[in-house]
């Protein structure tokens, strides 16, 4: 849930920086913004809470919002779709499970704890059948 907040929470801050220029300038080259966008959003998600807010990189200078608003998405799609997200919620779901104070929550016994739970069973046990084999003898 935290990572699908964080991804969400990113994509809104990368596309709002991101849109808020275009302009008049020289016409940038549309892949190389794609791909500066791509890594930007990578580095964002890698980052998580700590990412600091986007800006729109410099190879997106002098394209028009709708270009860049359309390369933004496509780049977002391009990393939701590659092995780059698929690390990201892997290491997510890796650092999550590390923070399960699964001790707390199933605590383990140690290996001498089962040797005394078996010792007093076998106890019992034999406490219980202790005068049962005098009564099966002929």
């Amino acid at each position: 849930m935290r990572t699908r907040t964080t991804l969400t929470a990113v994509t809104a801050l990368l596309l709002a920086a991101l849109t808020a220029c275009g302009g008049t300038e020289a016409e940038a080259d549309p892949q190389d913004c794609r791909r500066a966008m791509y890594e930007q959003y990578r580095d964002t998600v890698k980052a998580g809470d700590d990412a600091p807010r986007g800006k729109e990189p410099t190879e997106c200078a002098g394209l028009d919002d709708n270009t860049v608003k359309r390369l933004a998405g496509e780049a977002i799609r391009d990393y939701l779709a590659g092995e780059d997200a698929e690390k990201a919620v892997d290491d997510a779901v890796e650092d999550a499970i590390e923070d399960l104070p699964l001790e707390e929550v199933m605590p383990t016994p140690e290996a001498s704890d089962l040797g005394l739970e078996f010792d007093d069973v076998q106890d019992e046990l034999d406490r219980l059948t202790e005068g049962s084999e005098d009564a099966r003898t002929p």
